[in-house]
């Protein structure tokens, strides 16, 4: 249905709210030949009564684990935020494949179409980068649920000593045409092994996704701060990716590449307009992702920085957007809090 004009996110809860009023899956094959939302109502009228609803076995998909902090997994004097992206992906992973019963190369559609978890978007809260130190070690506590059959969320507590933060990760499976990272499309798993169990209705991270993507968020919040939502433009620059860093094992840019890639420009722009050495002094404690397009590894992206304001007790809260240089696409939006290192 890429012809009707509807958000792909869109379809997505459209395609949900059919499958359950027909109490089955509607296959990939028919689904990609309707080019309107009646037809597949009229699919869906055709089907009501064709088959009994099988009793799905749900059970809590979960996964633990503890990581030492050591060199590999700081950097700039800090626990890396690049290490901790990666390693959060990686708990959300082995959640998919443990829910789906499958290894995560094997995860395909009825077509065969080998199918990405895109991340669609990465919420991290009341995660001190600064003071986590060499030997900490972090407890990882995740659990998975699904809406439908493309988009699954995982919770993930993290555990230092006394202090706990939170991630929120949200994928949508997705296909690729060819080698090219501009083209994806969404699809969903074909598993008759399928455990995670589902939202009973849209959860609130997916529904400010499809709300921001559309430019239909009225307010924004994160860590109690207020974000403009406006894209304003106080500084543009263009960034070259940095193939052996940043593109990940199947082609893609890194999702964990996208805040940090963030960093740099934003310190690139801070570090040119004051003295002090920007990277040296804020770090993240709280960050929203969300994602929207990919990149190929031979395009460029242009950094703009939205927002910027300095808070009363020091910190600072910074919102940027990325955007694919060659057809301006806009690839993420970025809301970020930071903390003073305290000396």
């Amino acid at each position: 249905m890429h012809e009707s004009g509807i958000d792909s996110i869109d379809l997505v809860v459209v395609r949900v709210a059919l499958e359950k009023f027909i109490a089955k899956e509607i296959p990939n094959s028919e689904w990609i030949n309707f080019k309107t939302i009646q037809q597949a109502i009229d699919f869906c009228k055709e089907n009501e009564n064709s088959q009994t609803k099988s009793i799905a076995i749900f059970q809590s998909v979960l996964a633990t684990r503890k990581r030492e902090i050591n060199m590999p997994q700081m950097a700039n004097s800090a626990l890396s935020e690049n290490w901790l992206f990666k390693e959060l992906g990686d708990i959300h992973w082995e959640l998919l494949s443990q829910g789906l019963n499958t290894k995560s190369s094997n995860i395909r559609d009825e077509s065969g179409n080998r199918l990405y978890a895109t991340f669609t978007r990465i919420q991290i809260n009341s995660i001190s980068l600064i003071e986590t130190k060499e030997n900490d070690t972090l407890e990882f506590k995740a659990e998975l649920k699904r809406f439908g059959h493309s988009t699954y969320i995982s919770e993930i507590e993290i555990q230092n000593g006394e202090a706990k933060s939170k991630a929120t990760l949200m994928t949508s499976f997705s296909t690729r045409e060819a080698i090219d990272n501009s083209k994806l499309f969404k699809s969903q798993p074909i598993s008759t092994d399928n455990t995670v169990p589902e939202f009973s209705c849209a959860p609130e991270i997916l529904n400010d996704y499809r709300l921001l993507r559309k430019g239909l968020l009225e307010s924004y919040k994160l860590d109690g701060e207020s974000f403009d939502l406006t894209t304003k433009s106080i500084t543009e620059i263009k960034y070259s990716i940095n193939t052996f860093y940043e593109i990940n094992g199947v082609g893609l840019l890194y999702f964990a590449s996208y805040p940090t890639i963030s960093d740099k420009c934003e310190t690139d722009y801070f570090n040119s307009t004051t003295n002090e050495k920007w990277d040296n002094k804020f770090f993240t404690t709280d960050r929203d992702v969300f994602y929207f397009a990919n990149c190929n590894a031979d395009d460029s992206i242009l950094f703009r920085l939205n927002q910027f304001e300095s808070l009363n007790n020091g910190r600072v809260k910074l919102f940027s957007s990325l955007y694919r240089k060659s057809d301006m696409t806009l690839m993420a939006h970025i809301f970020t809090m930071k903390q003073p290192q305290t000396k």
